[in-house]
């Protein structure tokens, strides 16, 4: 029904009650090719009763069907809404206003407490609070009295006339610092609000930014709310509301930007490779994702050998196919420094695991040299049943299911979805540095990420890849742990 409805010429927005799909990859595909041309809000319901699938890595773990369902949604750009009201509410600023030009928002009212309101509305739906040029405070000051505020939000004070209104907004307009306008009309105790409103609806439909307006005086501001909306203006009781429409008109302005990429391939330099002829890290470097060379030792003499080959100091971790989370169970060991710590590390490890899980076959250990010092993170993939490969980023290591900081995907990605998956999560944030963890190579990261997708995409025998964790270099990444499952 969807392209049906979208071909329809007098539609502008599509708005869609959903259960569930029953071909994922066919919704994904058609809605795609829909929100090319109109925005498409939804509501999905049940998000959460579907609860989650047990799995053997942290990433199958945390892939419930909701996150598939989200990772689907932000692939064809169509845009959820937590209820009915959102959505409405975000279909009168589609269907009425130009898209924005970026982020930056400037708030302009009669009253001090709701501009502080819209501001902390719209920082809290990831837009920016716009810096005024010194001409437009310039400008602005010559209109206003003494006691106004020119910075954003612009409080106009309680006697703006609807001059004052039309001049400011005009103003605020013209400066290129500023993508769209979040507009709040209390009843002016002068005038009449409807007087403001007729003397801004040209200045507004004349705009190419967009200009939403929030109206919260119930009776005193009706008539108000009537011309705006006769003039194809929408409205909103509360700033909050304006301040959420005016996200969505941002993320469809950058989705329609994003969708003119495609995800690049990376020519992989032995394209037969399986999990039958090769081990994880043979197939993960043969699709150009950075793996520190790993060697397996059988025994402690042996273990001795390959760390003197590799390089102090060394990792060295249990090698079992029946143990994913290795560090849990006392198999890893950090650091090792010389050849009497890996000769008596050896026998630890084997003991550690042997111990808390006496049945698990042992292989012996893996050995690696020590990585340089960097953030850790995890990325990840999962095959959902109904919509495929879900690629997985957040903070790795071994509290990855405590801290739930993760964000999924639907593969293939290209570098932009790479990069925007990663900005959804406190570790792809910190990336940039915090206090004193240095800054590391996000670039680097999105291509692991983009290039781990190919590999999904590649290779459907493939259910499960977990990276865990890729530490981010000042430049460069590289895979420190990889496992992968097949069906």
């Amino acid at each position: 029904m969807l392209p049906v409805v979208a071909a329809d010429e007098h539609t502008r927005v599509i708005t869609l009650y959903l259960e569930g799909v029953g071909d994922g990859k066919r919704f994904v595909q058609v809605a795609r090719d829909v929100t090319q041309h109109k925005p498409v809000l939804a509501l999905k319901v049940g998000r959460f009763a579907s609860g989650q699938r047990a799995a053997a890595s942290h990433t199958g773990a945390l892939a419930g069907s909701d996150a598939a369902y989200e990772a689907a949604f932000e692939k064809c750009g169509l845009f959820r809404a937590d209820n009915a009201g959102q959505m409405f509410d975000w279909a009168q600023a589609l269907a009425a206003c130009p898209l924005p030009g970026g982020r930056k928002v400037v708030v302009l009212t009669n009253a001090g407490g709701p501009g502080v309101m819209a501001a902390d509305a719209l920082e809290a739906n990831g837009l920016q609070m716009a810096a005024l040029a010194p001409g437009t405070e310039k400008a602005l000051s010559k209109l206003l009295p003494p006691a106004a505020s020119v910075h954003n939000p612009v409080d106009m004070l309680a006697s703006a006339s609807p001059q004052q209104y039309a001049d400011c907004l005009s103003a605020l307009l013209g400066d290129p610092g500023v993508d769209a306008v979040l507009l709040i009309l209390l009843p002016p105790p002068m005038y009449h609000a409807e007087e403001a409103a007729d003397a801004l609806i040209p200045f507004i439909r004349a705009s190419r930014k967009p200009v939403l307006a929030a109206l919260p005086g119930s009776e005193r501001t009706k008539e108000a709310a009537r011309h705006f909306q006769r003039a194809g203006i929408p409205t909103y009781t509360f700033p909050e509301q304006a301040a959420s429409a005016l996200m969505v008109l941002a993320r469809r302005a950058e989705y329609l930007t994003r969708a003119e990429q495609t995800a690049s391939r990376f020519e992989t330099h032995k394209t037969e490779e399986t999990l039958e002829t090769c081990t994880p890290e043979e197939l993960a470097a043969a699709y150009g994702i950075p793996v520190a060379p790993m060697k397996r030792a059988a025994s402690a003499d042996q273990a001795v050998s390959i760390a003197r080959e590799l390089g102090f100091p060394v990792v060295m971790k249990i090698a079992s196919p029946d143990i994913s989370h290795k560090s849990d169970l006392g198999g890893v060991l950090l650091d090792l420094a010389s050849e009497e710590a890996v000769y008596y590390g050896y026998a630890k490890v084997i003991e550690n695991v042997r111990s808390a899980q006496p049945q698990a076959r042992i292989e012996g250990v893996s050995l690696q040299r020590q990585a340089p010092a960097g953030q850790e993170v995890i990325v990840g993939m999962t095959r959902d049943p109904q919509f495929g490969a879900l690629l997985m980023f957040g903070s790795g290591g071994v509290e990855v299911e405590g801290l739930k900081d993760v964000a999924f995907a639907l593969g293939p990605l290209t570098q932009a979805e790479a990069e925007s998956l990663m900005r959804r999560t406190w570790a792809g944030r910190k990336l940039d540095g915090f206090r004193n963890l240095p800054a590391a190579d996000k670039s680097a990261v999105a291509q692991v990420l983009v290039r781990l997708s190919q590999l999904a995409e590649e290779h459907p025998e493939i259910t499960e890849i977990e990276i865990n964790p890729l530490r981010a270099l000042a430049k460069g990444a590289i895979t420190l742990d990889i496992r992968m499952a097949t069906r």
